[in-house]
This record gives structure tokens, C-alpha cells and sequence, in this order.
């Protein structure tokens, strides 16, 4: 069985006039990445593909819970088609990732995020900041994953 972790992107000031994409996290957004990391060190499975946004708040949220977990930051994937992705659009790069990866984590933003998590599971989801999803995923190869194939294990807010 695979797992997916699905992650919106931590806390970030909302800046009037500035470029969404480079939007920075706050000091609260830092603390809780941090704290979604050392929580997931604990006891559940460790990724071996972080798939991110390449926005500067999820790109940023990514690589705190990251090191938290002793991942190589430099081999985080970042795809700019992820923020504020539909959740189709999310859909379709997780279902270009090689079966080989028993254990993903996906870091994005929202709707989509909380659509994916809900279309996966049949459960409804609204994620806030930083909030984070362990999904227990019932397929062999991740160009299988699809509406219901899909069980929470775990869901953790910072």
C-alpha cells in the first residue's frame, strides 16, 4: 500500500499590490512547517518524492518539513503549474510520479489541495494553513489514483 501526504502550503501575509507567487511565509507559517515536520518524524512513513509548488510560500513550507525529516531539499520537485492548481491539475502531475515511490507528499495551495484530499477520499476537507493529510492509497502505480482510492490515516494541523 502507498501513502500520500497531501499539505497546503504553511501561513503567508497577504501583501496588497505584491506578486502572489513570491509571497513569503510569516514567522507563525516557519513555526508550523516545523512543528508538521518534527510531528511527522515521530512514527509515519518518510517520503521518498516531495512533489511542490514552485510559489515561494509551499516551495518554502516543503523544504522546512523537509529537513525536519532528514529529506534532500535539492531533490524536492518544484512545478509552477501547481499554484493555485485545480485539483485536476494536481491529479495529473501526481499521476506522472514512478510507481516506484511507496510514499509521497504533495505541498500545495487551496482549493485544490482541499478538493484533492476530498475526491480521493470521498470525505470532505477544507485545509488550513499548513494543515496536512496522510492518505493511505489502495494502487499499485500512481497513474491509478482516482476518485475513492483512498483512506485517511491520519489528519494533523499544526
Amino acid at each position: 500500500m502507498k501513502s500520500l501526504y497531501i499539505i497546503r502550503h504553511g501561513d503567508s501575509p497577504f501583501i496588497q499590490g505584491a506578486d502572489d507567487f513570491e509571497r513569503p511565509l510569516s514567522e507563525m507559517g516557519k513555526y508550523d512547517a516545523i512543528n508538521i515536520g518534527l510531528h511527522l518524524i515521530e512514527d509515519y512513513p518518510r517520503p521518498s518524492y516531495i512533489l511542490s509548488s514552485a510559489a515561494k510560500r509551499a516551495i518554502t513550507t516543503a523544504r522546512i518539513i523537509g529537513e525536519e525529516l532528514e529529506f534532500d531539499t535539492t531533490k524536492i520537485t518544484s512545478a509552477k503549474s501547481l499554484h493555485n492548481a485545480s485539483m485536476e491539475t494536481v491529479l495529473e502531475e501526481i499521476n506522472q510520479i514512478s510507481e516506484n515511490h511507496e510514499c509521497i507528499m504533495v505541498f500545495g495551495h487551496n482549493p485544490g489541495s482541499s478538493m484533492l484530499a476530498s475526491y480521493l477520499t470521498g470525505e470532505n476537507f477544507n485545509l488550513e494553513t499548513c494543515n496536512t493529510v496522510l492518505l493511505n492509497v489502495e494502487i499499485d502505480e500512481w497513474t491509478q489514483l482516482s476518485k475513492d482510492t483512498c483512506t485517511v490515516k491520519q489528519y494533523i494541523a499544526p
